[in-house]
């Protein structure tokens, strides 16, 4: 798995990269007008193939994004990896608009630059001179392993992600992420600015600590996991109806091993999450979220459980996690909730992380929905 290099996707390389490969492939064909009309074939098609989930969706496409430029960058002094994505320009809101308008580039591609270990990420928005804008602007960021599996479910593992109320997360010195050079982490970006101020050349700056495998310090593996309320390869906002309401899944590990830590992610009107051992009748954790006045997610409790040496997991038990929420405005809110967990997991001694089985139909599934939800259109939801 570590030796691995996983075939790039289609759609991840640059225009200009794209233009040189199809050149080396098609010599007789001038370069520009072929690539003119390669490009508006798989553009046609993506935006055909995105309509028809988005529309099943409830989700009204609407103009073409703005074209974003996706780096990598190594600040050594810092032991950081830097991923930064943009500048996009995000317009005030209209008080008049009954639409919220988001704005999701298409997934990004990183091949890794180095060997060792990530001990956690931040990310930051910025405006074209370097101030720090509101974190209210990301809607959110998920990074996902596509050659790897996740714990509970044959998707791509998610790595980590990111909310305007997630916070920094740091991981200690010894413990971290495994990840070699070559590896591939795709990222998901949606943007939207429920303010009323505008906002020029915003630019999302993630940044990923990490140290080499060459340290006398030893460092324990961990593998990040992630379960959601609805099933796994899908789209994971659901209609909230009013009132009060529960939505759960459950599932079992694939290999047996320990949770050292735990966070969530809700919607507005959210009132607690909870993760719990079925087997053994007992609740393993559960918060709820911190709001502000208007009743808006500002912050989700974490849960680490070093001083027990993290909570066993094991193949043979059956895990559900719950997600509550009581909506007040009498009305169904379309794509109004969510509940996702996301933890720190680390396995057995004896155990093998299985490997990804790439004709699964959930990981099938899964990969179309991640490029279908992320195809570089300005989205409107109806609240």
């Amino acid at each position: 798995l570590e030796n691995w290099r996983p075939k790039r996707p289609s759609g991840f390389e640059s225009p200009a990269l794209r233009s040189q490969a199809i050149a080396r492939r098609h010599p007789d064909r001038e370069p520009a007008r072929f690539f003119r009309g390669y490009t508006a074939m798989r553009t046609y098609a993506r935006l055909l193939s995105s309509c028809i989930v988005l529309a099943a969706l409830g989700v009204v496409p609407a103009a073409p994004a703005q074209d974003l430029a996706f780096k990598v960058e190594i600040d050594t002094k810092a032991s950081q990896l830097v991923f930064d994505l943009g500048p996009i320009d995000l317009p005030a809101a209209m008080p008049d608009m009954p639409e919220m308008v988001m704005q999701q580039p298409p997934a990004q591609a990183a091949m890794l630059p180095v060997d060792g270990y990530l001990h956690g990420f931040t990310v930051e928005l910025v405006d074209e001179t370097g101030r720090v804008l509101p974190s209210v602007l990301l809607h959110h960021v998920n990074i996902i392993a596509p050659q790897r599996r996740e714990l509970f479910s044959p998707i791509m593992q998610r790595v980590g992600a990111a909310g305007a109320e997630t916070g920094p997360l740091h991981l200690p010195r010894l413990i971290g992420y495994p990840v070699s050079r070559g590896d591939s982490l795709i990222f998901t970006v949606m943007f939207h600015n429920p303010t009323e101020a505008s906002y020029v050349g915003v630019r999302m700056r993630l940044r990923m600590r990490y140290s080499g495998r060459g340290s006398l310090m030893p460092t324990i593996a961990i593998q990040p996991f992630y379960i959601d309320v609805m099933p796994p390869a899908g789209y994971h906002a659901y209609t909230l109806p009013p009132g009060k309401s529960a939505k759960s899944w459950q599932g079992s590990p694939a290999v047996p091993g320990r949770v050292l830590g735990l966070g969530g992610h809700m919607h507005k009107y959210g009132t607690l999450l909870r993760f719990e051992d079925v087997t053994a009748g007992k609740v393993l954790w559960e918060a709820e979220p911190v709001v502000d006045s208007a009743g808006e997610v500002i912050a989700m409790p974490r849960k680490f459980f070093w001083w027990r040496l993290g909570i066993q997991v094991l193949p043979s038990h059956t895990y559900r996690l719950t997600a509550e929420y009581d909506n007040p405005t009498g009305e169904a809110i379309a794509e109004g909730a969510m509940g996702t967990l996301g933890g720190v997991f680390v396995p057995d001694e004896r155990a093998s992380w299985p490997g990804v089985d790439r004709s699964n139909p959930e990981y099938v599934a899964d990969v179309k929905v991640t490029y279908a939800r992320n195809s570089g259109e300005v989205l409107q939801h109806h609240h």
